[in-house]
Parts: structure tokens; C-alpha cells; sequence
């Protein structure tokens, strides 16, 4: 019984990021929302870990760690091609700046390698730079709507 309700909270865990973007036309943005939706949707569970609101394992710490790796590794790809949707929340800066934009991924996916897994604590002392970088590339590059 375990195992299922495991995988159906898998299933929607993945499914979850299409649903958010369902107004979305251009396949490139949806993409690239898609995307920040698994490294918001993961950033808040290894907080919700360092914080004590979700029980901690180290085994749960990494996979997050793991996925915010392979996400930080895909945002180069992603925004690669200058495409725009009404709904995009991606500034035209980003390819106005884009050595600039790639320097702060990769500035991400070094805060991330360096995340220590082994207990909340040490996940929970990492973050702070996580959040930093995470802001630095909003503040920046991303329009709010």
C-alpha cells in the first residue's frame, strides 16, 4: 500500500508542472516553466526538510539534490532560443545579458553541488546561498505577472 500511494504521489508530482501551464502556446516557454516549477516545487521540499515540517532522510535530501542538479544543468538548454508567450514570465534581459543569465545558472548549480544531504541542519545552512542565487537570477530576468 505504501509503494502505491508513493507512486501515484510520484505520478503527480511529474504531471503537476503541465497542468500549471495549460494557457501556455509557445512548447519553448512551456518548457522553461515547466522547469522552474520542478526547482520551486523541490527547493520547497528540502525546506520543508530543513525546517522539520517533512520528516528528514538523507536518502530524500539527495534525490531532491539530484533533481535540482539535473534542473540547474537544463536551464541553459531551455532558454537557449529566444521564444516568447503572453504568459512567459521570462524577460527579454535574459538574451539581451545572456552570458550574464548563463553565469547565474551556473552559480546555481554550484550552490547546489555544494549542498551537504547528511542531516536537516546541514541541509537547512545550505540553503541561504541556494535562495541567494535562486533571487539574484529573479530579480534580474523574470517578470512578475
Amino acid at each position: 500500500m505504501k509503494t502505491k500511494i508513493i507512486c501515484l504521489a510520484s505520478i503527480a508530482f511529474i504531471a503537476l508542472p503541465v497542468f500549471a501551464h495549460e494557457g501556455v502556446k509557445n512548447d519553448a516557454v512551456k518548457q522553461r516553466m515547466q522547469l522552474m516549477t520542478v526547482i520551486k516545487d523541490t527547493m520547497a521540499k528540502i525546506g520543508a526538510m530543513a525546517r522539520g515540517l517533512d520528516p528528514f532522510t538523507e536518502e530524500s535530501a539527495e534525490n531532491a539534490k539530484q533533481t535540482l542538479l539535473l534542473a540547474a544543468a537544463d536551464i541553459e538548454v531551455k532558454f537557449k532560443l529566444n521564444e516568447t508567450d503572453p504568459l512567459s514570465e521570462s524577460s527579454p534581459a535574459i538574451w539581451e545579458n545572456w552570458e550574464d543569465f548563463v553565469e547565474k545558472a551556473d552559480d546555481f548549480a554550484f550552490m547546489i553541488e555544494g549542498l551537504e544531504t547528511s542531516s536537516a541542519d546541514t541541509l537547512a545552512a545550505g540553503l541561504g546561498n541556494i535562495g541567494q542565487s535562486c533571487g539574484s537570477c529573479h530579480k534580474a530576468y523574470r517578470i512578475k505577472k
